[in-house]
């Protein structure tokens, strides 16, 4: 076989594929995306790792996108900016039809790859909100009594416990509890 009888995708186009899978709350195959790109299985598995893997990374990337949309609606400044954006987040989150459906549909997988320190998605929030927090206190808006970096892992994980409240403890969500938490940890000095 000469090199022009094989495919012509890349690995972003299984990104692409996958993603729109994910927005349509069909179920990430690594097997039938390849098929549909007309690739392998193999080069599937070569460039995602795995399926869950490649969940992760649609979902990361939607993170991002999701965030930089928000800081760019965002009319505030320093705390309530900081505010504005989680509060927001954490609603587009919770009322996003595809990652409710496939939390629904394997609360523990999709925990694991939305919650988990050893994936995408929560390195991503976390990077996202770091930047916000230093962008906000380099401009002199914030006071921090922390590292932002520190600071966003504690804002991520109060986002988690709250926005993931009833697949991990079975209890009734209540973002507004969230945003006051946020607020108080985000007073400064």
């Amino acid at each position: 076989m000469t090199r022009n009888q094989w495919h012509s995708c890349q690995p972003v186009d299984l990104h692409r594929l996958a993603r729109e899978w994910f927005l349509g709350a069909r179920r990430i195959e690594l097997q039938k995306l390849a098929v549909e790109l007309g690739i392998s299985r193999a080069t599937a598995y070569r460039w995602a790792g795995s399926a869950e893997q490649l969940v992760g990374d649609v979902l990361a990337s939607l993170v991002d996108d999701t965030f930089r949309y928000l800081c760019q609606q965002t009319q505030t400044r320093g705390r309530q900016r900081v505010l504005d954006v989680m509060r927001r987040g954490m609603r587009y989150a919770h009322n996003f039809k595809p990652l409710q459906e496939f939390l629904d549909r394997n609360p523990q997988l999709g925990l694991r790859i939305v919650a988990s320190k050893h994936g995408p998605v929560q390195a991503r929030t976390m990077a996202n909100i770091a930047e916000l927090l230093t962008e906000e206190r380099d401009a002199g808006h914030l006071s921090l009594s922390v590292d932002p970096k520190i600071m966003a892992f504690a804002l991520t994980r109060i986002a988690e416990s709250f926005l993931y409240a009833d697949q991990i403890t079975d209890t009734t969500l209540d973002l507004d509890n969230a945003t006051q938490i946020m607020g108080l940890m985000l007073q400064g000095n």
